[in-house]
């Protein structure tokens, strides 16, 4: 049966090229890719999307905002009614506030790892975090609205509940909060996110997302990874896989067409300098690891779970930057809370004192 949906979703590396070096950084961003492409090549990819009823456009890096002509990008976009959000590490949000505003950017997502000694080490750069800080509350101030992003590991996560305060006492409404991807420098750097650590993100998420515990101050939304199939899950609707090559895809400032941008270069689909997103899209060989998965392609650490069909072995980078595979995410809450014979730490409603309980739990990773 020939593949009918459409990528309503795309993330569009449009440079690798960084102002930062951060240490947890899965592309190792810092230098622009061999040939990236010009404004005018992305203009013709560009062009491409409204046929494949395109809905949004995710600019990311690197840093997008490094790259002089994004604004023409996304300006090109909004005659195109497509939706730009941008993923920036928030050192050159000021300065282009008015720019934002014309373009009319649906969302800036600003990287803020930690409190301010976490996010300065984190990102290697002194007096960073007040920059940043004092970025996002002047975006604020302007309109423009900044959902920050938290790429959790070992040496935040007990930072979160303060960091949620400080968020809140910013302005801020959304904040998404992901498990750290082990590629990169993040690798390099043996930056990692722990079992207990997982569980310990997991319950402060499903905390603070649930009205059943007071108000939801802030729209906290975990990432793909964070997940699957207990009550610690937050999701209003179960997980249904990875939509990698479903409903989005990515494309590299290269031409480069992968399921997500957050794939390693290997697993690729084909080249926008040689083939066209349509033909790409709809080739029958693409993205076969999601559109012609059977239960057979579970890794050892899904193989024999209940959900294996539905949920097709969770997040395809997290599962991949930890075991070097697809279809075998380890960072499940039903695989280790099953493992560990323990789910009853985490029945009925989470109090104030989830944390001292998710830290009590044997390590076995």
């Amino acid at each position: 049966m020939a593949f009918e949906q459409f990528p309503v979703v795309i993330g569009f590396e449009v440079t690798l090229a960084c102002n930062l070096r951060c240490k947890h950084c899965a592309s190792s961003a810092g230098l622009p890719r061999r040939n990236e492409l010009s404004l005018k090549e992305i203009i013709q990819i560009v062009d491409q999307f409204p046929d494949l009823l395109v809905q949004e456009v995710d600019f990311t890096g690197g840093e997008p905002l490094f790259r002089d002509d994004w604004f023409n990008i996304a300006n090109y976009l909004k005659k195109l009614d497509i939706s730009v959000r941008i993923v920036s590490n928030g050192v050159l949000l000021k300065e282009n506030i008015s720019r934002l505003l014309d373009a009319e950017v649906a969302t800036v997502g600003v990287s803020l790892d930690g409190l301010e000694n976490t996010h300065d080490k984190l990102r290697e750069k002194t007096g960073l975090f007040k920059h940043i800080t004092t970025g996002i509350d002047a975006a604020l101030s302007a309109g423009i609205p900044i959902a920050v992003i938290t790429a959790v590991n070992d040496y935040n996560v007990g930072e979160l509940p303060e960091l949620f305060r400080l968020l809140k006492n910013l302005g801020v409404r959304h904040w998404q909060v992901q498990p750290i991807f082990t590629r990169g420098r993040a690798r390099e750097k043996e930056l990692y996110l722990s079992e207990t650590s997982f569980l310990e993100l997991g319950a402060f998420v499903k905390k603070h997302n649930d009205p059943t515990f007071g108000s939801v101050e802030i729209n906290m939304m975990p990432a793909d990874g964070i997940g699957y199939f207990t009550h610690l899950d937050s999701r209003d609707t179960a997980w249904q896989g990875c939509s990698a090559g479903m409903s989005t895809c990515g494309i590299t400032a290269d031409g480069n067409v992968k399921g997500c941008l957050s794939l390693p270069d290997n697993i690729v689909e084909g080249n926008l300098r040689n083939r066209d997103l349509w033909s790409i899209w709809f080739d029958t060989k693409s993205f076969a690891y999601n559109r012609k998965f059977t239960i057979e392609n579970l890794g050892e650490n899904c193989a024999d779970c209940e959900f294996g069909q539905q949920c097709r072995g969770g997040c395809s980078v997290m599962s991949h930057a930890a075991t070097h595979e697809l279809h075998n995410d380890p960072y499940c809450f039903h695989r280790i809370l099953s493992q560990r014979n323990c789910e009853h730490t985490f029945s009925g409603p989470l109090k104030d004192d989830y944390q001292p309980a998710v830290k009590g739990i044997a390590r076995k990773n």
